[in-house]
């Protein structure tokens, strides 16, 4: 999956973005701030470039859209150092990853943005094995589950009983580290093959 870097509109993240995507040997696409809300989960990381929020005291609207992100993976670069706690506290409880601050040299910039991808790509390579290891039919249950059927529309289209579909879904649950039906169907449209969903 490619790698999205998010910057301000601007010279400064257009020159970053080349240092970067040259690089690094990812695949990269580059947006700004609030252009790209959907479909971030496409991504096998999101790199935001924060040098736009060092002018600021009071949080503008990179910071707002910064906290309605929703990734996993969210790397910080060029953070200013003076940021203020009530800029850094949700963040931080958002579980993104302060990677580097304004002073940080290019060369020591990509070293940490390449390690932190690789670890994340690790993460990535994780959740294909999960794949691997549900069975056929634990993948055509799970491929049904994202229609939003209940469990008896499904038993009677792959002509199962319900108690068995009950049984596959929970060992489809506890095999892919989901706990509900939501989940497990984003997980399967994200990991499962295009063609079975």
């Amino acid at each position: 999956m490619p790698i999205l870097f998010l910057s301000d509109a601007g010279l400064h993240g257009d020159l970053l973005f080349s240092l970067i995507s040259e690089s690094l040997p990812f695949s990269w696409e580059k947006s700004e701030f609030g252009k790209q809300k959907h479909c971030l989960q496409n991504y096998d990381a999101i790199v935001v470039n924060c040098f736009g929020l060092a002018a600021k005291s009071i949080p503008g609207t990179e910071f707002q859209y910064l906290k309605g992100l929703e990734h996993s993976r969210v790397l910080l670069i060029n953070l200013p150092d003076d940021l203020p706690a009530h800029i850094t506290t949700p963040l931080e409880e958002r579980k993104f990853v302060f990677l580097c601050d304004h002073r940080t040299g290019q060369q020591e910039l990509v070293s940490k943005l390449a390690s932190s991808i690789q670890s994340s790509q690790l993460q990535s390579d994780s959740d294909s094995r999960s794949r691997l290891l549900l069975t056929k039919r634990e993948q055509e249950i799970l491929a049904q589950l994202t229609t939003g059927e209940p469990n008896s529309i499904i038993a009677s289209r792959l002509h199962l009983s319900e108690h068995t579909v009950k049984n596959h879904m929970y060992n489809i649950f506890r095999k892919i580290g989901v706990k509900n039906r939501l989940q497990a169907s984003n997980w399967a449209k994200l990991h499962l093959q295009v063609e079975r969903i």
